[in-house]
C-alpha cells in the first residue's frame, strides 16, 4: 500500500502516477493481431499466448504500480479494427486506496469497427474508505458491431470487514453506436455515504454492484436466456439481487451483492448468456 502522508500534508501534482495505454487490434491472416501499442507510466498490456483463442486476441492489463493512489490518473484507449475480436480484463483487482484530497481519475475510451467484437471484462475496482475517485467510459460502436462491457466495483475489501463510509465515486458512461448517443448513465456518491448507502431503496448495506451492457446485433434476442440465469441465481443464493432488460439492440444486467465474493460467482454465470463461453483465462487463476 502507498505510503500515506502525515497530517496536513500532500503530495505534489508532478509525484502522481500517470498511466495511458493505447492498443489498436486488427485482423489479418485468419487472427486478431496488436497493430499499435503505447504505454506510459505504469500501465501496460500483455498478451500471453495460452490465452489466445482463434480470432480472438486476449489481452491482460497491468498497473506496476499497485493501486491507485490520491490524484492520479489512469487512461486506456482501445480500438478493435474491422472483423477483429478482442477480449481485455485486467491481472487483477484494481484498489484505489485512501486519498488525501486528490480526486483519481479513471478514464477509458473504446472503439469497435465494423463487424468487429470488443469485451470489456476487467476484474473488479475495490474502493478503500476516504478514497476519491472519477471515472469515464466512452465508446463507439460501428453498426452492426459488438460490444461487451461489464464493470463492477466493491466498496471496501469485503473479505476483511471493511467498509467504504466517507469518499467520493463519480462514474459516467457514454456509448454512440454509428455517432447516435444511444446509452447514458451516471452515479454519483460524495462525502459521507455510509448512511445513504445503507438505506434499503439504495444499497441496503450491501457492498458490491455491477454493471454489464451488451450492444450486438443479437442483444435483445438474449434476455430470456438472462433472466433464467437471473432467476437461478435468485433462487440459490440470497446475496444477490439482479436486474436485466433489453432495448434497442442493447442488454443490460445490473447487479448488487453483499459481498465481492456472490458478485463474482453471479458474473460468472451471467457472461455465458451475454455471448462469452469462457471467462478470460487469468479468471481461473
Amino acid at each position: 500500500m502507498p505510503c500515506e502522508p502525515a497530517a496536513g500534508e500532500t503530495i505534489p501534482g508532478e509525484l502522481r502516477s500517470r498511466g495511458r495505454l493505447l492498443l489498436h487490434a486488427r485482423f489479418a491472416d485468419g487472427r486478431t493481431i496488436p497493430d499499435r501499442i503505447e504505454e506510459q507510466g505504469p500501465t501496460r498490456i500483455r498478451f500471453p499466448a495460452a490465452a489466445r483463442r482463434g480470432r480472438s486476441l486476449e489481452g491482460i492489463i497491468l498497473n506496476t504500480g499497485g493501486g491507485i493512489a490520491g490524484g492520479d490518473h489512469v487512461a486506456a484507449a482501445m480500438r478493435a479494427g474491422e472483423g477483429a475480436r478482442l477480449v481485455l480484463t485486467s491481472q487483477a483487482a484494481e484498489k484505489c486506496y485512501r486519498s488525501d484530497g486528490g480526486l483519481s481519475r479513471l478514464s477509458v475510451e473504446l472503439a469497435v469497427e465494423a463487424g468487429a467484437s470488443l469485451d470489456w471484462l476487467p476484474q473488479a475496482t475495490i474502493l478503500f474508505d476516504g478514497a476519491r475517485v472519477a471515472r469515464t467510459i466512452r465508446a463507439e460502436v460501428a453498426e452492426g458491431a459488438r460490444l461487451l462491457l461489464m464493470e463492477s466495483v466493491v466498496l471496501g475489501r469485503t473479505a476483511r470487514g471493511e467498509r467504504f463510509t466517507y469518499g467520493r465515486l463519480t462514474d459516467s458512461w457514454r456509448i454512440r453506436r454509428g455517432g447516435r448517443l444511444i446509452y447514458a448513465d451516471g452515479l454519483s456518491l460524495d462525502g459521507a455515504v455510509g448512511g445513504v448507502l445503507g438505506r434499503p431503496a439504495c444499497a441496503q448495506g450491501w457492498a458490491a454492484f455491477a454493471t454489464g451492457l451488451l450492444v450486438a446485433p443479437d442483444a435483445m434476442g438474449r434476455l430470456d436466456a438472462l433472466r433464467e440465469v437471473a432467476e437461478a441465481v435468485h433462487a440459490a443464493r440470497t446475496d444477490v439481487e439482479i436486474g436485466v432488460s433489453a432495448w434497442d439492440g442493447m442488454a443490460s444486467v445490473r447487479l448488487l451483492a453483499r459481498d465481492g465474493a456472490g458478485l463474482e460467482a453471479a458474473i460468472r454465470r451471467l457472461i455465458a448468456p451475454l455471448g462469452v463461453g469462457d471467462p478470460p483465462r487469468i479468471w481461473h487463476f
